[in-house]
């Protein structure tokens, strides 16, 4: 900080203490800059997302973190971008991150449940959808993962019924009806036979970008 910005807050100090309001100090001031510049990564990291680099994005979210370590909404857009660049393992570890700052974090389950899947812990997947769907039973990518998962794992009844569930919040969504048309498809298939079609889902990509639907700018 230059000589004039450090007089400066000390002008501002001592007139706030002459009006009698309670100052601010040197030290509030520094952690208010660091709020504001992990903010400034963090929309950094989504505009490179959002462009496609996301090497760039992960730099961006890592410094984010570094700045603030419980930073819940960071970690969910680290694991989009893990999730981007299929490495499944690191977004389930941001994923699972998340969730411990903040069980109750609807994005933190899905991104986990969406790692997994991809990872083939459909029975897991099954189970972080399912406290996903508690915490916000309108979240219809809970259900599209929870689907895939049953879908995978050859409960295509349950892949059936969690579509129809979804198809009542947005009846129109291709990913859902994908779910429902693959479930529909192997009905009476025997475990030991090939699936008929690929699941929409896993063939897209699942979520796509995996969290990055959730990401927006920071005021």
């Amino acid at each position: 900080m230059t000589g004039r910005g450090i007089i400066g807050i000390l002008f501002a100090v001592t007139l706030l203490i002459a009006a009698g309001i309670p100052a601010v100090s040197a030290e509030d001031v520094a952690v208010d800059t660091l709020a504001v510049e992990k903010i400034d990564l963090y929309n950094l990291a989504v505009d490179e997302a959002q462009a496609g680099n996301y090497s760039g994005a992960m730099e961006y979210i890592d410094a984010a973190i570094a700045i603030d370590g419980n930073f819940t909404l960071a970690w969910i857009t680290k694991a989009g971008i893990s999730s981007a660049q299929r490495d499944y393992a690191g977004a389930l570890a941001a994923g699972e991150t998340a969730i411990r700052l903040n069980q109750n974090q609807t994005e933190a389950w899905v991104v986990s449940a969406d790692a997994l899947v991809n990872l083939g812990r459909n029975d897991e997947a099954v189970v972080a959808a399912d406290r996903a769907i508690a915490l916000d039973p309108n979240m219809i990518e809970a259900y599209i993962i929870q689907g895939t998962a049953f879908g995978q794992l050859g409960e295509y009844e349950k892949e059936i019924a969690v579509s129809e569930n979804a198809l009542e919040i947005n009846p129109s969504d291709t990913r859902v009806l994908g779910n429902l048309h693959f479930a529909q498809a192997n009905m009476g298939v025997g475990a030991e036979s090939p699936a008929k079609e690929t699941p929409f889902s896993l063939m897209s990509g699942l979520l796509g970008a995996g969290a990055l639907l959730w990401m927006s700018r920071r005021g």
